[in-house]
């Protein structure tokens, strides 16, 4: 008996045969109508000797006998009887040849009558592996045991998550970070939300890493203390370090604010003292009338976040160093001071990199993308996020886009990241912007969007050798912003009117009230 991969025989292998038309590009079989296949696995050709490795992305069953122009009752006579004429098809797509490990492109013919088998789960982890120094353990296959990894080279040349709320993508992110940390990565993490603050400790409650560090202003609304996160550093800023424009920058002065910004250049002309915040509110408050109304509103601004005005500027070599994450808990922030804020950060890491001063690979996490670079924005944010998408990898520089809203994003910072991790995804302007922005993506891929189970992702790009649908791993690291317990909550509500209502609570709180006279 003929012999298949690794010795199995191949007659026992066997789920099918090609029929009809095929192309270089993907193929078509017939199964076997108690055949346990399914949509997303993985199937091969044997072709002069190669393996040609394809995916289901469809399944049909089909009857020549049953079709679509009988009525109900003659359906039923033949479905009593027993009668069966139908086929079930499957059109696979041809992901390419299995060489040395890896995927190359397939030009053979595929022919009908060609025997397909089920890729084994020892063929599959040739292709869903890299090596050691290379890999990145993002997680699985959804229907067996078969590990997906990430090849970090992939990286290289950017990376986006895309998912609707609630989809799992700050989840797939931390998994991400939790396996560059392995690798002795240098992680920032923009995180308008404080969704990645708690990830120091380990889902055990220990502390995961000491390279782990948060960062947070006075403004900052994430709820945590040094027990839940480990130390705790407050980014600061000496205003007297602040440039002009920086002070503009940081009062939503835009470049077409003319009146405005010659207020400001005015005040620093003016200023005689320390040229600290004070010194600044104290010579404005000296202006012409005129020109204090108008800017009266950004003063009183400065005047709220004073308390990020320390006597320190938290400089890069704070929150850069080889083997370090320095999560950026941007909460509180109006989004313009989230974005000067982060600029601040980004162009510096920028001006090292160009400048050599820091040799090793920064990777940027940016949560919530689509608000620092929506499109057609001017703002410095956003020119340094597109600078970096264009011209980054050159340097050392890494983009990890994170967004909910991938139609609202920048198409070209989008189309820059040539590998994609995509879960749950349904609104169709979204889905659009998505296949539009990537060559990787196939329209049966973009029809699994909304199908996929929460926490499962389609991964596509340079960082895969080809496109997969994979199960998400379970983080080391403790999440945080999760949805809130609705169900908990409701239950306690209830608890608390039954309380209130209740003749027996009302007579003990009654007699405690009295007691106490």
């Amino acid at each position: 008996m003929k012999q298949g991969v690794k010795g199995v025989q191949e007659s026992e292998l066997k789920i099918g045969y090609t029929i009809g038309e095929n192309t270089s590009g993907r193929f078509q079989f017939v199964i076997s109508d108690d055949s346990d296949i399914k949509k997303w696995e993985y199937v091969y050709l044997k072709i002069k000797n190669e393996i040609v490795i394809g995916r289901i992305e469809e399944i049909k069953s089909k009857s020549e006998l049953m079709n679509d122009g009988m009525d109900y009752q003659s359906i039923d006579k033949y479905a009593k009887t027993g009668m069966n004429d139908f086929v079930n098809i499957c059109i696979s797509t041809i992901l390419g040849k299995l060489k040395d490990g890896y995927l190359a492109q397939s030009r053979e013919i595929v022919k009908p009558g060609m025997p397909v088998y089920p890729a084994s789960d020892e063929i599959l982890q040739k292709v869903f592996s890299f090596n050691m120094e290379e890999s990145l353990n993002i997680g699985s296959l959804p229907d067996n045991n078969v590990n997906v990894s990430l090849n970090v080279n992939g990286l290289r040349r950017h990376l986006a998550i895309l998912a609707q709320t609630g989809a799992g993508k700050s989840h797939t992110a931390s998994v991400i970070m939790e396996e560059l940390l392995k690798k002795g990565a240098s992680i920032i993490v923009l995180d308008p939300h404080a969704d990645y603050v708690f990830m120091k400790k380990g889902v055990d409650g220990k502390f995961y890493s000491e390279g782990i560090s948060v960062f947070r202003t006075p403004l900052s609304t994430g709820r945590y203390t040094n027990n839940d996160v480990g130390i705790i550093n407050n980014f600061t800023i000496r205003f007297s370090d602040l440039t002009p424009d920086d002070v503009k920058g940081i009062m939503d002065i835009k470049e077409g604010y003319t009146n405005l910004i010659s207020i400001v250049d005015d005040i620093y002309k003016k200023m005689k003292g320390k040229k600290d915040l004070n010194d600044f509110l104290e010579t404005a408050e000296s202006l012409p009338a005129e020109d204090y109304k108008k800017i009266r509103g950004r003063l009183t601004f400065l005047k709220k976040i004073k308390d990020i005005f320390q006597d320190y500027t938290t400089g890069i070599n704070d929150y850069l160093g080889p083997g370090k994450m320095s999560v950026m808990d941007l909460s509180g922030m109006d989004q313009f001071l989230a974005n000067y804020f982060s600029y601040r950060v980004l162009s510096s890491i920028y001006d090292v990199k160009l400048s050599s001063e820091f040799k090793y690979p920064v990777f940027v996490f940016i949560e919530e993308a689509h608000n620092f670079v929506p499109p057609r924005s001017n703002s410095n944010i956003a020119k340094m996020i597109k600078k970096i998408a264009g011209e980054g990898r050159k340097f050392g520089i890494f983009l990890v886009v994170i967004t909910q809203r991938p139609g609202k994003i920048d198409a070209d910072v989008l189309s820059q990241c040539n590998s994609q991790i995509i879960l749950r995804v349904t609104n169709p302007s979204d889905q659009n912007a998505i296949l539009e922005s990537s060559e990787n993506i196939t329209g049966y891929l973009m029809e699994d969007l909304p199908s996929l189970d929460t926490g499962e992702a389609i991964i596509v790009g340079e960082i895969v050798k080809m496109p997969a649908i994979v199960k998400i791993r379970n983080r080391e690291t403790m999440a945080g912003g999760s949805d809130i317990d609705v169900i908990t909550l409701l239950r306690e509500a209830r608890e608390e009117v039954r309380k209130k209502n209740d003749p027996s609570e009302i007579r003990k709180k009654t007699k405690d009230l009295l007691g106490e006279f």
